[in-house]
Formats: structure tokens, sequence, C-alpha cells
């Protein structure tokens, strides 16, 4: 009896790993899509350093929306209504965005400093984290 559930064990773990829920995330965060996110958005990041990649496909771990703490609640804005992001107010665990909606408006949101934005180069997968960005620019 048990040799036949630890049989049953190998399969199901051999049958894991050569589906796509057995790669290992390659690609994919959490079930989304990171390589091939919902829309394809085209933007300009630039780190702390000065250095400017421009990039396709820009996504926050899939999701093409920034999400971040206003006040007590929290806010989430649609790429396709971002113009820019500027980073700054470091602290040990969050960053301060300045995005500016092509409305003309601004917003301040609160974010993590491990929140990790992906965009596809023409030599590969691009990603970064926010701690490390001091702006996004949106192509129109």
């Amino acid at each position: 009896m048990m040799r036949r559930w630890l049989a049953m064990a190998w399969v199901v773990a051999a049958l894991w790993l050569v589906t796509p829920g057995g790669s290992f995330g390659m690609g994919m965060t959490g079930g989304r899509d990171v390589i091939n996110p919902a829309i394809d958005f085209k933007a300009t990041l630039t780190d702390k350093d000065g250095v400017k990649v421009g990039c396709d496909r820009l996504n926050i771990g899939g999701d093409v929306q920034l999400e971040g703490d206003m006040g007590r609640g929290r806010l989430r804005i649609g790429f396709e209504n971002i113009r820019r992001i500027d980073f700054g107010g470091d602290s040990r665990d969050y960053r301060t965005a300045t995005v500016q909606l092509k409305n003309g408006q601004s917003v301040s949101l609160k974010i993590r400093n491990s929140l990790t934005f992906y965009g596809q180069t023409t030599v590969g997968l691009y990603q970064i984290r926010a701690r490390d960005l001091q702006s996004i620019d949106f192509s129109s």
C-alpha cells in the first residue's frame, strides 16, 4: 500500500514538472504573464544612476496598473492614464510615486520598494524594483 502511494506521488510530481504549472514561474508571476501582458505599453525607465532603458510591454507582475497607498486607502491607476511617474522619498520599505496623469492631474502614492517592474527590451526581459527607479516616461 505504501509503495502505491509513493509511486503515485512520483507520477504527480513528474506531471507537475512537465506541465505549464511546473515551469517554476519562468515569465510568470502569480499566474500573470510578465512577458506578454494584456496590453502593450511602451516606456523609458530611468534608474537612480541615470541609466535609461526603453522597453515595450511594461507591466508590474503582469498587471498594467500602478497600485499604492493614498492616505488610508489604496488607489489603482491604469497605465493608459499615466504620462510619467517620478520616484522619491526613500525609506526602508516604501517610496513615493508622483504620478502625472494624461489629463494634467498629479497624484502621490506610497508604494513598496520591492515592487518590480518588467519590460521587454531588444535584448531580453528587463526587470527593476521601485527602490532603484528615478522615473518612468510612458510613450504616447
